[in-house]
């Protein structure tokens, strides 16, 4: 059945790039007179990426494949730079098959196809880089005096083993970070991708995180390796506990269903943690039940919590869970936005209602950061690597 399945797929697949580069060879390259040499190289180009696709099926069937190396994020976005933008032309431009007299739809679509191109070609060789420190100043008449203008400053969503040897983002980030000078460094999930060993090159980098109360973190979902299959049930466990060790190493304290409190003077406020809330049918590893079991009900909360749905799901419907500030990521606000006005919109919307930014409902708060790294794809178009800088304020 599965071979049957991934079959279908594949030629599916084949098929309609198949049909998509006749159509464009024959509405452009043809119309247009295009030079020999310019159609045999689209030829060649087409015959490779359904070779690659082939390859790239072929690969999935294999249990031990990670579909989230580098080869196959870059190999997968090369594709879709190339596909999408003739996609587009085609879906636009075909009722000229009709009404053969106008040439709007050819022109519309071009302009689209070539639109479409070169945002990700911007999103990935400027957008990726392009940081963003939001400052944001929360109130609550629950924090104490002592911690009024008290600096949080929350990093997401590195997906180191995305970077190979480049560790230009991680170094700028570092930088950035410690330039603020904060009180408190939150982590809040998906450090690699799916092995521990992806830290190992930038621990000279991480090390260097310094805040006044130290650097706090939480898992998220790719930092449990769920998304490979492993050769040994001990290997899966095995790089768990490695990456605990590795960020304990780097002098970041996890808290893995735990919480801490955060002194200043005779005052405190509860920094919580949780593993990562999944969404079925992933894993729910949080329990905040057991993360707050020894938590001054009347203190300050702050909970560092993966998965934004947590927040909207349990803990603003629960009046048991009196959080006061959640901070998330998870989202990568799909690592496309656009803002209009004073507002922002990303495709991030239609899977998540806090997918970016500070949100509240029934006096908490939430704030989602859009992450430094990437997955699928390697482009940020409107949503870079973000930083973020929370003032805590006492009214």
């Amino acid at each position: 059945m599965a071979y049957r399945i991934v079959f279908t797929m594949l030629t599916f697949i084949v098929l309609f790039n198949g049909i998509t580069d006749w159509y464009f060879y024959k509405r452009v390259l043809n119309r247009f007179s295009a030079p020999k040499w310019l159609k045999q190289l689209h030829i060649g180009i087409s015959l490779f990426f359904a070779a690659y696709i082939i390859f790239l099926i072929y690969k999935f069937v294999n249990p031990y494949t990670d579909p989230t190396s580098t080869v196959y994020v870059w190999g997968t976005y090369t594709f879709l730079l190339f596909y999408l933008p003739k996609l587009a032309f085609l879906i636009v431009s075909w009722p000229e098959l009709i009404w053969k007299k106008t040439k709007a739809f050819s022109i519309t679509g071009g302009l689209l196809g070539l639109t479409i191109a070169c945002c990700m070609l911007w999103g990935s060789l400027i957008g990726r880089f392009q940081f963003r420190e939001n400052t944001v100043q929360i109130s609550s008449d629950r924090l104490p005096k002592a911690f009024d203008g008290y600096t949080v400053v929350q990093f997401s969503d590195t997906h180191l083993g995305n970077f190979g040897h480049d560790n230009t983002i991680i170094q700028e980030m570092t930088d950035r970070i410690n330039a603020t000078h904060p009180d408190l460094i939150v982590f809040t999930g998906d450090l690699v991708n799916t092995k521990a060993g992806e830290i190992d090159r930038f621990y000279p980098i991480l090390s260097k995180l310094k805040a006044k109360d130290g650097v706090y973190s939480i898992m998220g979902n790719h930092d449990y390796g769920d998304y490979v299959y492993w050769r040994k049930p001990f290997e899966h466990e095995e790089n768990l506990q490695n990456l605990h060790k590795k960020q304990a190493t780097l002098g970041w304290k996890m808290l893995n269903n735990q919480s801490v409190y955060l002194h200043r003077g005779n005052d405190s406020i509860a920094l919580i943690g949780v593993e990562n809330w999944g969404e079925p049918p992933f894993h729910q590893y949080g329990n905040l039940t057991r993360a707050m079991k020894n938590i001054n009900t009347t203190c300050y909360k702050l909970l560092l919590s993966h998965n934004p749905e947590h927040w909207r799901r349990i803990i603003v419907p629960n009046n048991k869970y009196d959080i006061d500030l959640t901070l998330a990521g998870h989202t990568h606000a799909w690592q496309m936005a656009i803002k209009i006005g004073n507002k922002r919109y990303s495709p991030a919307e239609f899977k998540y209602k806090t997918w970016g930014g500070l949100y509240q409902e029934k006096g908490k708060y939430i704030y989602v950061n859009e992450g430094i790294g990437y997955v699928m794809w390697p482009m940020r178009i409107g949503a870079g690597p973000e930083i973020t800088i929370l003032r805590l304020k006492s009214n």
